[in-house]
């Protein structure tokens, strides 16, 4: 049974179970329902949720800095009295969670394709400058749109876009409605302010835990993107290709071919048995 709490400004939602504790975290301009399609196959494990600061019914904030994220992590894990948990992200919530890991005692992360894109490194054939213009326009682009406020439009939109990918609607359009258009799109700059510099990639070969980075390898759709950010976005992928090939045996590596950047909507059921096989029945 699920027990819905607010902690310190964060809701939470408590899904109970046995087994290892787990802590899962959603990405930017999402919910903690993110994880129900999830959820059904992550059976033996005591699983917590929680809706991000600023999202949600989460509290709103002004300020989205790492150490933010993980003082409400941290107070997640106190007021539930975890033990030493894992941490499973997706995308925003993926980088929180080896963030986490770099300085907190946990017991192993994994992380569904989050991984950044705030260093030059990460975009061959593209200088640094050039990388600095196009994601700083990349971000206006975004944070001009519209916001869209009306609950009717905002779950419409949300049904199609879960038509259009394969998604459960009724999860979607759910997810959508705790949502309640937040953040803004005004709110985006802050939001991925903490990204600029943060290189995932050298934190994750400097990690004592397990890791297990989790990759969607479909192309991603960018025909509505300007060809220069278009163009962005590529490199980022083959960049990000390359640092996954040269990570250590140590660090687990999968890449769906199936799935995109929405591995855990895409695949529910494959992300759901690696997480359950990676933490194992005794990963406490």
């Amino acid at each position: 049974m699920t027990m819905e709490t607010r902690i310190d400004g964060i809701a939470v939602l408590d899904h109970g179970g046995e087994g290892p504790d787990v802590v899962l975290l959603h990405g930017a301009n999402r919910t903690a329902l993110d994880w129900d399609p999830v959820r059904p196959h992550l059976s033996g494990l005591r699983l917590v949720a929680m809706d991000l600061r600023g999202h949600g019914r989460s509290a709103s904030v002004s300020s989205y800095e790492w150490e933010d994220h993980l003082a409400d992590v941290d107070a997640v894990v106190r007021a539930l009295g975890l033990r030493r948990p894992w941490l499973v992200g997706h995308s925003l919530g993926g980088m929180i969670a080896v963030r986490y890991a770099a300085s907190r005692d946990c017991a192993g992360v994994v992380d569904l394709d989050g991984f950044g894109g705030g260093v030059s490194t990460l975009y061959p054939g593209l200088t640094p400058q050039e990388v600095r213009e196009r994601r700083a326009e990349q971000i206006a682009l975004y944070a001009g749109a519209p916001a869209l406020t009306d609950p009717g439009q905002v779950e419409a939109r949300a049904r199609a876009t879960a038509e259009r990918f394969g998604w459960d609607a009724e999860s979607e359009a759910a997810r959508a409605r705790r949502a309640e258009g937040r953040p803004l799109p005004g709110e985006l700059p802050a939001l991925m302010a903490p990204l600029e510099g943060y290189d995932l990639f050298a934190e994750v070969r400097g990690l004592c835990v397990p890791v297990l980075l989790v990759s969607g390898a479909r192309t991603p759709d960018l025909d509505h993107l300007p060809q220069h950010i278009q163009e962005l976005t590529e490199a980022l992928v083959r960049g990000i290709g390359r640092e996954l090939t040269a990570l250590p045996d140590r660090v687990g590596v999968v890449r769906l071919e199936s799935a995109g950047h929405m591995v855990h909507l895409d695949e529910p059921a494959w992300v759901g048995k690696l997480i359950r096989e990676f933490v194992g029945p005794s990963g406490n």
